[in-house]
């Protein structure tokens, strides 16, 4: 039996306590041990500095692959820098090819893309990993239409042992956006489907007013040529533990995690 842990992660860009968060964010991402992390908001400034990614894959040592995004210039430890934030993904396995595809264009909160990366597992069987950022407007029709297009893009590429799909889709399980999507590409919620406890929760700040809030998924196509899905264990959330030198959470998102079972 081969398990594949997978954590989907928005990283909060260069916000808050960058260099202590990031330590401390590496630090739970080693005792996790995930073999595959698909990172949202991956800070990395033009002179390359500060590069989360980078970063996290030297501490882990793991392949990654990065897709930069929404460029502007951002507060960093007391300075302004110009900067990318984008789509990262972390694995302990070779990663063999790489694309990258355009979401529909909401006014205001451009350059909203879909990274696909092709992972090669020591079984030899490919997975492919599917990581977007849906807008943060409110606008659920323009959600609507990204949450679409994702999967349009997916049953087009649909050509791998594995597909799954990682993401902050800024929506909540249940929402229009979700249930189009999973409707659409004939997904299943891997939380759920590992047994995750509910209710599930992604977001700091919500938490801590005891609000439970989820807009971070992972989702998985049918295996292939067939109207199976793969099985999945041991669904949680993580990244959510305060470090007790700092009292501060890797990021203001929590991660959400899975276990991949292949027999």
């Amino acid at each position: 039996m081969e398990h594949i842990k997978i954590i989907t992660i928005n990283t909060w860009k260069c916000d808050g306590d960058y260099s202590k968060r990031m330590r401390i964010m590496a630090q739970q991402l080693k005792t996790l041990a995930p073999a595959i992390i698909a990172c949202q908001e991956c800070f990395r400034s033009e002179d390359g500095q500060a590069d989360t990614l980078k970063f996290l894959a030297d501490k882990l040592s793991m392949h990654y692959s990065f897709v930069p995004g929404r460029s502007k210039p951002r507060y960093l430890d007391g300075d302004w820098v110009e900067s990318q934030s984008g789509l990262g993904v972390l694995s302990a396995y070779p990663i063999i090819a790489v694309n990258q595809f355009e979401l529909p264009a909401v006014e205001g909160d451009e350059d909203r893309k879909v990274q696909m990366v092709e992972i090669v597992l020591p079984s030899e069987k490919k997975v492919l990993v599917a990581n977007t950022h849906l807008t943060h407007l409110n606008n659920t029709l323009a959600r609507k239409s990204q949450a679409e297009a994702l999967a349009g893009i997916l049953n087009a590429n649909k050509i791998h042992d594995y597909n799954i799909i990682c993401g902050d889709f800024n929506a909540e399980p249940g929402s229009i956006e979700i249930r189009s999507f999973i409707k659409k590409a004939g997904a299943i919620d891997c939380y759920t489907a590992g047994n995750g406890a509910e209710p599930r929760h992604s977001l700091a700040n919500a938490f801590a007013r005891n609000i439970n809030i989820c807009v971070d998924h992972i989702f998985a196509l049918p295996l292939s040529g067939t109207a199976n899905y793969p099985e999945f264990i041991n669904s949680g959330v993580v990244l959510n533990v305060q470090d007790e030198a700092t009292a501060l959470y890797p990021s203001d998102h929590f991660g959400i995690s899975t276990t991949l079972a292949i027999s």
